[in-house]
């Protein structure tokens, strides 16, 4: 361990008296709160599923089964009473997405919730180049409806918002090499923008441990080589067809070197082909 890395994970273990509760203990939200669990936090959160709210209330966190296509309650609920709400529920895991997920932001407030952490998402910008947090201007349905969510979260009522915006998920069950194999696409040559879930479980327990957050940070690793390049690599790893590409296209990339900066840590991910390589050997 680094000493950047060891001194994030000691003043995260100096806020053992904070509580967080995460609604949408998934893909991310399910190893973050394991995580924030072994830092010393309190931890609770929210799951459709009956099976894992019973294996991760066994594990000690505390888990609520809550729909938010259900009616709301009329109170934020006792079982995630906590500082700081943590909010990783994608887009297409609940109906008017960014209506209910900020009517869930205000009930928080309501019940004392003091921080709020929200994983948005780099569909926000469009344009060609590198894209930094000052330059959202969706151009499609799915980053106008992130940006009204944003605004919503910001809208809340909570004292302290901040919106991560985060690049195309990789790692854990996430493998890349499946997306596009054996299918066409166009494009090829657009920079591809993503960030593994170990660099997430890196950056978001360090953010938990500021108190000066900033309103937005991306968070996109470093390296951007084409779709072609990439998920051929990917797909050739795994042993499956590769995909096909046409066309070029510049596309955009997101610049995720403001957290880096913020935080005082570097990505562990920076050239995404040993990151394949190192994948496949485990």
């Amino acid at each position: 361990m680094d000493s950047r890395a060891a001194s994030t994970v000691d003043s995260c273990s100096h806020s053992s008296g904070h509580s967080v509760a995460i609604v949408g203990l998934g893909w991310l939200g399910e190893p973050l709160a394991l995580t924030l669990q072994q830092l010393g936090y309190q931890v609770a959160g929210t799951t459709t599923t009956a099976d894992k709210a019973s294996r991760l209330a066994a594990l000690g966190i505390q888990t609520l089964l809550w729909n938010l296509d259900a009616p709301l309650p009329t109170q934020w609920p006792t079982a995630l009473a906590a500082d700081t709400l943590i909010v990783c529920v994608p887009p297409g895991k609940v109906d008017n997405y960014a209506q209910r997920l900020g009517e869930v932001a205000r009930l928080a407030a309501d019940g004392g919730v003091q921080r709020l952490l929200f994983t948005s998402a780099t569909s926000i910008y469009s344009g060609l180049g590198a894209q930094r947090e000052a330059d959202a201007k969706p151009d499609s349905e799915r980053g106008e409806r992130m940006q009204a969510t944003e605004n919503a979260m910001h809208a809340s009522g909570v004292l302290q918002v901040m919106c991560l915006r985060l690049s195309g998920l990789v790692g854990g069950s996430r493998e890349p090499g499946r997306f596009l194999a054996g299918r066409s696409f166009e494009g090829g040559e657009e920079p591809i923008n993503l960030v593994a879930q170990e660099d997430l479980l890196r950056f978001m327990p360090a953010l938990l441990a500021r108190n000066d957050w900033p309103s937005v940070l991306n968070v996109s690793a470093p390296h951007h080589p084409s779709r072609r390049e990439f998920y051929s690599q990917a797909a050739k790893l795994r042993g499956l067809a590769p995909p096909q590409f046409s066309g070029g296209g510049e596309g955009k990339t997101i610049d995720g070197s403001a957290i880096s900066r913020y935080l005082s840590l570097d990505y562990l991910v920076t050239d995404w082909f040993d990151w394949l390589a190192e994948r496949n050997r485990s």
